[in-house]
């Protein structure tokens, strides 16, 4: 469903968001972002607190 695709999309635009970063150990930074949903938000600036 629609759901589905906009998990996805965010998922693509974080990998690419790392890549943009330098960050080396992307697939370290979404298991630790799987666990941690916020801290994803914070990394793009969506989230203030």
């Amino acid at each position: 469903g629609v759901g589905a695709q906009v998990l996805a999309a965010l998922r693509a635009f974080l990998v690419s968001m790392l890549h943009r970063q330098g960050v080396r150990e992307k697939k370290a930074a979404l298991e630790a972002f799987s666990f941690n949903p916020l801290s994803a938000l914070r990394f793009l600036g969506l989230y203030a607190v």
